[in-house]
């Protein structure tokens, strides 16, 4: 059920409910409304969930405690947060709203108090009776193509089917973009819906070979084109493993990508999958990771991956494309440098990230780059359509030291802590993280910050004092270049717990 929809149901619109941050994500399913006022909830969250919170516990939160639920909410994949404004908490706290922007959660406001009890009710009501009868409309699409396989149908005569049953344009390509088949309803229902495509892959032996677009027409049942999305790609794949039988490099890609995320792997099978899709001679390496959101299509990232002389090696899995790139000649730094430019200049499907990984300059590194690039992902969400890991470096050392918190927050404390204690505006550490990105070039550091340059000189008085006025040649440099990196890295991410 859309979130849009669950809030004009009448039990909820009673509140007045105001969107306050993620208007674009109106269109995503709730599959179940909860409530409770426990911050540490998002554990016990399964995705898809709409929040309805009083904010009894929110009103005595830190501004931190609140933007780590939010955080913690949008990377359990919760539909939205719906916060009733009132006796508990007069209104939302911007800190709330700046963070659920930035990591893409809904964040609603209830202007007028409701009993919770009854929103529950009336929408988990309608969303038990509409999983039914999805179940229902699910089995008469399969049963309808399966009727269709069992006769000799092709996979074209499959899509026609759909097309009829769904009364939707049914497109089948390759994941980058070449049309395998494609049927539509009778001329009778014409009209295309404002509703978005719905894509799903379609796998064949455990490789995916073809994405199935589904284009709705006015009228189309909404429903029942999800309900078709659930059994349509079994009868495909099977179509398609008949008529269009893997090849080998389609079979060893996969091998080699699956080998690819093992930790421990036979060396010799990996080497040997790797001489076969001639990349073993290559001495530099990057992984390419990319999340499409409704639309998927390679197309774009295969032909900026192949530019120059590199050589990608990819596959899609459910709405994740992930690759590994052959680099030419030259060293690993411009060559990955030169595949970002490429990429970041490339149009994809709205929606779409793109992390390129850290590079390795041997096959046996590769594994490390694509656990890097996954990691910089969940670190950076929908922060950028292209995302080069490379500039999350310390985020991601962080994520590895999170077993040892006590380390890293005694090293910060003893290089930086009177600064942060003194620091009650949240001006001097945002002075000295941009003064020291900027080589110490005044002018530069006050053009990022806005400043004048005689602000900036008393900003940097205050900061070398809180510092103990260490001078430019004191060996406690470096120890504050590193700690003020580390404190920016645990701002620009989720707190280490």
């Amino acid at each position: 059920m859309p979130l849009r929809a669950v809030l004009t149901d009448p039990t909820l619109a009673d509140a007045h409910p105001v969107v306050r941050a993620g208007a674009n994500n109106l269109d995503r399913p709730v599959t179940w409304v909860h409530t409770s006022e426990v911050l540490d909830i998002a554990s016990l969250l399964r995705g898809g969930e709409l929040l309805l919170v009083g904010g009894v516990s929110l009103a005595t939160a830190t501004a931190d405690e609140r933007r780590a639920y939010i955080r913690e909410l949008a990377e359990v994949g919760a539909a939205g947060i719906a916060l009733e404004t009132g006796t508990s908490i007069p209104a939302v706290p911007e800190e709330m709203i700046t963070e659920a922007e930035r990591v893409g959660l809904t964040l609603i406001q209830l202007e007028r108090v409701v009993r919770f009890v009854e929103v529950t009710q009336a929408v988990n009501g309608q969303l038990v009776n509409e999983s039914v009868r999805r179940l229902q409309l699910a089995d008469q699409v399969g049963h309808a193509l399966a009727t269709e396989l069992a006769e000799g149908g092709e996979t074209a005569d499959l899509l026609t089917v759909l097309a009829e049953a769904t009364n939707a344009d049914c497109v089948l390509t390759t994941p980058t973009g070449q049309v395998i088949a494609e049927a539509g309803p009778p001329v009778a229902s014409a009209g295309t819906s404002l509703t978005a495509p719905l894509s799903c892959p379609i796998t064949s032996a455990g490789v995916t070979v073809a994405v199935l677009t589904m284009t709705p027409r006015t009228g189309t049942d909404l429903l029942l084109l999800n309900a078709a999305a659930d059994r349509a790609p079994e009868a495909l794949g099977l179509s398609l493993l008949r008529s269009r039988p893997l090849t080998r490099i389609e079979r060893d890609t996969h091998e080699f990508l699956t080998l690819a995320r093992k930790d421990s792997r036979s060396p010799q099978r990996f080497s040997e999958l790797a001489d076969r899709l001639g990349i073993a001679t290559h001495s530099a390496f990057v992984s390419v990771i990319a999340h499409f959101d409704r639309q998927i299509n390679t197309l774009g990232l295969d032909e900026a991956m192949r530019r120059g002389d590199r050589r990608p090696i990819g596959r899609v899995t459910g709405d994740t494309y992930e690759a590994i790139v052959a680099l030419g000649k030259g060293p690993l730094g411009s060559a990955r440098s030169a595949l970002a430019a490429d990429l970041t200049t490339t149009p994809f499907p709205p929606g779409t990230r793109v992390i390129v990984g850290p590079g390795t300059r041997n096959l046996a590194g590769i594994t490390r780059c694509l656990q890097e690039s996954a990691l910089t992902f969940d670190l950076v969400g929908h922060n950028g359509v292209v995302i080069d890991a490379a500039n999350y470096a310390v985020e991601r050392l962080l994520t590895v030291l999170k077993t040892d918190t006590n380390v890293v927050d005694a090293f910060i404390t003893e290089q930086i802590g009177d600064l942060l204690a003194s620091d009650t505006r949240l001006e001097l550490f945002t002075t000295l993280h941009a003064y020291l990105k900027n080589w110490a070039n005044k002018t530069d550091a006050a053009a990022e910050l806005h400043l004048q340059r005689q602000s900036l000189y008393q900003r940097l008085t205050k900061v070398l004092a809180a510092l103990g006025d260490p001078p430019p040649e004191s060996g406690r440099w470096p120890g504050i270049r590193v700690a003020v990196e580390l404190e920016h890295a645990r701002r620009r991410t989720k707190p280490i717990t």
